[in-house]
């Protein structure tokens, strides 16, 4: 039991956060609009602040019939009347799809915090994460969830880049990386200096433990339009960049997640990257 609650206390504390903020009761805050989709997942709420997460389908591969795909989302068709509080807590389900639809609904109301002008998490920059971490050859780069535009970057630096990917078909036949198993992570993670880790892991509940093997890492980045979460949990974990999204417009955002939108027609068309360097952390 105790591991369990261990290896959710990010997600734990991030609604804590939340509900202690009071700013669900003091705008109302309700459900507006919720879409699974293929790729992504996405929530928007009455305040009009929207947020998203990746849909693990490859974490459900049982989903292949009726009965057992519906069970894997029962409240369909009724989730819009459910309390925000209670979507939140789907953030803690080991259901792959309620934990997206959880986080998603957790970024929504991180966005609300995040404007605030007494908040004192503020974007470091715009863009690709990587520009603000510094790798020589030197480093030692490992990498949870395979990024490819990264992995090219990255390889253009070092020769030391290890990337655990739980679905090696996310890598395309020119890409010149061999994926390591998920079974080696504990043997890799606390061997690097740098990890790139990907927002992904906030779903599945991985995180914190990936997290508590990195003693050796200089620099964590977590990133994704899944780690648009408010960041005090992460930063004070260890994690030094957060590179999320903030949706510039929700209406088109729920609109492409229903069309099967990816991460490339997000960018050009309804969410900014954003990237936050956690200033208490000294880096090299």
């Amino acid at each position: 039991m105790q591991n369990i609650v261990e290896r959710k206390s990010i997600t734990r504390e991030l609604i804590e956060i939340i509900k202690d903020s009071d700013v669900i009761n003091q705008l109302k805050i309700a459900p507006g609009d919720i879409r699974v989709g293929v790729f992504y997942t996405g929530v928007v709420l009455s305040s009009g602040h929207a947020g998203m997460s990746y849909t693990p389908v490859q974490e459900i591969p049982e989903a292949v019939c009726c009965p057992r795909s519906h069970a894997k989302m029962p409240a369909a068709g009724d989730l819009l009347n459910f309390q925000i509080t209670d979507l939140m807590d789907y953030a803690l389900d080991d259901n792959a799809l309620k934990a997206a639809v959880g986080i998603a609904t957790i970024n929504a109301l991180s966005a609300i915090l995040l404007e605030d002008e007494a908040c004192q998490y503020k974007p470091s920059a715009y863009g690709n994460a990587l520009d603000l971490v510094k790798i020589t050859g030197e480093d030692t780069v490992a990498m949870v969830g395979a990024f490819p535009p990264f992995i090219k970057r990255i390889q253009e630096i070092t020769k030391k880049l290890f990337v655990i990917e739980k679905n090696p078909r996310v890598m395309g036949k020119g890409d010149m990386v061999e994926i390591e198993p998920e079974a080696r992570l504990k043997e890799i993670i606390p061997q690097a200096n740098i990890i790139v880790i990907t927002g992904v892991t906030l779903v599945n509940h991985t995180l914190g433990p990936i997290l508590k093997l990195a003693g050796k890492a200089s620099e964590i980045i977590v990133v994704g339009p899944t780690a648009s979460v408010y960041p005090e949990p992460l930063f004070k974990r260890g994690v030094t960049v957060m590179g999320g999204v903030r949706i510039t417009d929700a209406a088109k955002m729920i609109h492409l997640i229903g069309e099967a939108g990816s991460g490339y027609d997000f960018f050009e068309n309804c969410a900014d990257k954003v990237i936050m360097r956690n200033t208490a952390i000294t880096v090299r």
